[in-house]
């Protein structure tokens, strides 16, 4: 059953990612300060909502996103957790530096506001905090996964306290999002989590195959960054993550 998921899904997906490059070469114009205008954020946020029916994503919201600039911070399981956050928020994301580079995907990026950072270079942290600073000074949303790696999505690590700075230096809102994906009946992470080195493609291959998946996605109150410390912020923003995580929210 399985394979003949994949035989569905696959072209559909294929046609709906030329979908995506035919309305960013039709739409995608940015407003005086660079941003994307309202008019392409909203396709790019019914573009992800298309895209997470197509893989057979169900999203569950609580709560809602900050409007105008705000810091979004969410604990990291997955490549999906961009669609499935994309779909119900105007947000640009910070990604690594590789994504620039890959066909078509990063080329979308770019029209997406979204931010690349080149890891384990020195300076990194700091050039991509003034970039986040900057776009959150224009009135944008920035998205990062503080935890820096992915998880299995049952627990929420320590979030890296850096680029929290963007939010102060802004004085902007940081606003906590909690990304919960539902387990198997027998209590084991599913398909979702994309954790151990596994091949981007071969993974994509195994969510096209799934019946379907289901995801809490928990917006949480914002919490003010004038003033405050980053170390201070991100251990707030992780606790508020991890409540939700864990089934608090």
């Amino acid at each position: 059953m399985s394979h003949l998921r994949r035989f569905i899904r696959l072209p559909v997906l294929l046609l709906h990612l030329l979908l995506a490059v035919l309305a960013t070469l039709a739409l995608g114009r940015r407003d005086p300060s660079g941003l994307p205008t309202p008019r392409f954020r909203r396709v790019i946020m019914a573009w992800y909502r298309g895209l997470c029916r197509i893989l057979g994503v169900r999203i569950h919201v609580s709560g809602r996103p900050v409007e105008g600039p705000v810091l979004m911070v969410a604990n990291h399981v997955s490549w999906l957790d961009i669609p499935v956050i994309g779909a119900h928020a105007p947000a640009g994301f910070l990604s690594k530096s590789e994504v620039r580079h890959w066909p078509v995907i990063g080329w979308l990026a770019r029209f997406n506001a979204t931010l690349f950072i080149r890891r384990g270079e020195h300076g990194a942290a700091e050039a991509v905090t003034r970039a986040m600073a900057e776009q959150l000074g224009r009135g944008g949303t920035v998205l990062v996964f503080p935890e820096g790696t992915t998880t299995d999505g049952t627990t929420v690590r320590r979030f890296h306290h850096r680029l929290f700075a963007a939010a102060r230096r802004a004085g902007c809102p940081v606003q906590p999002v909690a990304l919960r994906y539902h387990l198997r009946p027998d209590g084991r992470p599913g398909a979702a989590p994309f954790v151990g080195g596994e091949h981007f493609l071969r993974h994509a291959l195994r969510i096209l195959g799934e019946p379907g998946l289901e995801v809490d996605l928990i917006f949480s109150p914002p919490l003010a960054a004038a003033q405050r410390e980053p170390r201070a912020l991100a251990r707030e923003a992780q606790a508020a993550v991890a409540r939700g995580v864990c089934g608090g929210e």
